[in-house]
């Protein structure tokens, strides 16, 4: 009779006198492979949860996420830039009534438009640029912002071209270019849904009646008059309070930089007192970069004010 040791020399034989010791096998072997593969990839699983708190802490949108990670994912910097015009190149065309001056970002290096239209509360982009480069950046925020409310679009962290890797791909000027992208888009949404949640449109008589008082006083507060003439307000009353605050954090020798702001709008009706402030200063970030310190701020609706002058001589 073969002994136990001798039984264990012949792996997946069975011998006689062996019935007790049996090695293991081509199926066993198979059975064992198969156990190890369905146990959880604990480091994917790791490197899945860290990205998603990243991309949540960024506040991005899901296609933006998505975006994010198949950007991160590019193993070198020219490989990027092929994405990159690979995505100008599926860009929707943009018709040429859109490139207007409302729609074209500032200080990008290339010509840059983007068009922002609202659906049951969500925005849709479009865009182009004269540089297939740029047009691709634009691509990657039309397609990973469109689909969105205004409010999930303004949560939207700029620091999230870092985490995609483009920061390293791009050079300063597009990387600045790209920023104004993004906050241009912002800007966009919130006024197109400001509009949006207005009241009907009104005959140009109504409109005449109603309509605020010609913009006044130096280049800044013209340029505020302008951008916030989107919300067909009312009552638009920009006062220049600078000299009040003299000597202060963010004062200039020159003023402009404290304005008192009181906007009477149909497109604040049903919102909050934050998000109207939130929708203010979304269409002016411009100048809050650019030496506007601090607005002090009235926002309220028709229904909340007394009837205007031309309403009580009706």
């Amino acid at each position: 009779m073969a002994s136990a040791g001798s039984c264990g020399a012949f792996v997946g034989v069975r011998l006689p006198g062996c019935d007790g010791v049996r090695a293991p096998g081509r199926a066993a072997e198979q059975k064992r492979r198969e156990l190890v593969s369905r146990r959880p990839n604990t480091r994917r699983l790791q490197r899945a949860q860290v990205s998603a708190t990243v991309e949540d802490d960024l506040g991005l949108t899901p296609e933006l996420g998505k975006l994010t990670r198949q950007l991160k994912t590019v193993p070198d910097a020219k490989l990027r830039y092929q994405q990159l015009l690979f995505m100008a190149q599926a860009l929707a065309p943009m018709e040429e009534r859109l490139k207007t001056a409302e729609n074209k970002v500032p200080g990008c290096l290339s010509v840059v438009h983007v068009h922002a239209t609202a659906q049951d509360g969500k925005v849709f982009f479009e865009g182009d640029s004269d540089a297939q480069l740029t047009k691709g950046l634009v691509a990657i925020l039309v397609k990973g912002l469109s689909g969105n409310s205004a409010a999930d679009i303004e949560r939207v962290s700029p620091e999230f071209i870092k985490e995609s890797g483009l920061s390293v791909a791009l050079t300063p000027g597009r990387n600045n270019g790209f920023l104004n992208m993004l906050a241009k888009m912002k800007q966009l949404a919130a006024a197109v849904v400001a509009e949006g949640d207005g009241a009907a449109d009104e005959s140009a008589e109504g409109e005449a009646e109603t309509a605020a008082p010609p913009a006044t006083g130096g280049p800044t507060m013209r340029i505020m008059h302008e951008k916030l003439a989107v919300l067909k307000a009312s009552v638009l009353e920009i006062e220049d309070d600078s000299d009040k605050h003299a000597g202060h954090v963010g004062a200039r020798p020159e003023g402009e930089t404290h304005f008192r702001v009181r906007v009477v709008s149909a497109a604040f009706e049903g919102l909050a007192s934050v998000k109207r402030h939130q929708v203010i200063y979304a269409l002016l970030a411009e100048e809050m970069q650019n030496g506007v310190h601090a607005l002090q701020i009235e926002a309220r609706a028709p229904s909340e004010v007394g009837p205007s002058p031309a309403t009580l001589r009706q």
